[in-house]
């Protein structure tokens, strides 16, 4: 499912989970009556939530699990999808006061259920529209993304670039890049590290600002324009390498650094906010669909200067 389609469906389920949860506390704070439309709807509200984020779910283990444990994960997610199917029908059936119904085990799990269901939606939803669009990788972030007031950036051409930083306290950020080893694990093996983890820059401003600032992956395409980038099939060093999702969305951006005798390319790269690696163009947790881009400039960097509108 692309991601002009997921976020929009893990809202609605969002807005799903909390409306069965919502109905499932009024049912063991005042008990129900038989209004079989009405528990038939949440039924299949409820059902349709659970698969939205059972696929979204799927999509983020195979993005972030090795191979051999893909399996797991979507029997899990399967198995998710039973019990939810379970335990809405199952609560159709139930009918009674306010104390009968909180005697029935079904009704304090479907509670629990719908609780999980509404926390994941908001966090996946938070993730993929601002965790992966600023830094480059779906996880949720350690502080504050803040556009940069003290410096402008500019295309060839003049046109702006939002410049970012990300405001954490050092220990927060410290306890968030030791689990670096936890967060990537499958994919650390397949590359060789260059630098820890640094919130300064992530993957587009290691590139285009020499590591300043963070960029946004909307803006990449802007600069790929105005400074007169082309897509080449034989890279050479100096190249760069843009990831871009299904719908041509920009997540991550490379450089390429050498070519070795067989003809394999060697890229770096920051890993958004997380280590910068030496890897296979394939060997990374953002996308298999990337193109080459060479430009005549000199170098990559955007032109950076300190603004004059800056008022400590």
């Amino acid at each position: 499912m692309t991601t002009s389609v997921i976020i929009p469906a893990l809202v609605l389920s969002l807005l799903a989970s909390l409306l069965l949860l919502a109905r499932s506390v009024v049912r063991v704070g005042f008990g129900a009556e038989k209004h079989w439309w009405l528990e038939l709807s949440f039924a299949v509200l409820s059902i349709g939530a659970a698969s939205f984020i059972a696929i979204d779910m799927i999509q983020e283990s195979r993005a972030l699990l090795a191979t051999h444990l893909e399996l797991y994960a979507d029997l899990g997610c399967l198995l998710f999808c039973i019990m939810m199917t379970y335990f809405s029908i199952r609560t159709c059936t139930l009918h009674g006061s306010a104390s009968a119904l909180r005697r029935n085990s079904h009704s304090w799990l479907l509670i629990l259920i719908a609780f999980f269901m509404a926390s994941w939606s908001y966090h996946r939803v938070m993730v993929r529209s601002l965790g992966c669009d600023f830094l480059g990788i779906a996880e949720a972030i350690p502080g504050v993304l803040e556009r940069d007031r003290q410096f402008d950036a500019t295309t060839d051409v003049g046109n702006d670039i939002p410049l970012y930083r990300l405001e954490t306290g050092d220990r927060e950020f410290d306890e968030y890049a030791s689990l670096a080893e936890v967060k990537l694990s499958s994919f650390h093996h397949l590359g060789i590290r260059r630098q820890d983890a640094d919130k300064m820059a992530n993957c587009h401003g290691w590139v285009f600002t020499a590591g300043r600032f963070l960029l946004k992956g909307m803006d990449v395409d802007q600069i790929l324009c105005d400074n007169h980038y082309f897509i080449v099939k034989d890279p050479k060093p100096g190249d760069i390498v843009i990831y871009r999702n299904e719908d041509g969305g920009i997540l991550h951006t490379a450089l390429v650094q050498g070519i070795l005798r067989d003809g394999d390319v060697i890229t770096e790269s920051k890993w958004g906010i997380d280590r910068r690696f030496l890897h296979l163009p394939a060997n990374q947790p953002y996308s298999q669909f990337y193109e080459y881009y060479r430009t005549n400039r000199p170098n990559h960097l955007i032109n950076v200067r300190e603004s004059t509108i800056y008022d400590d």
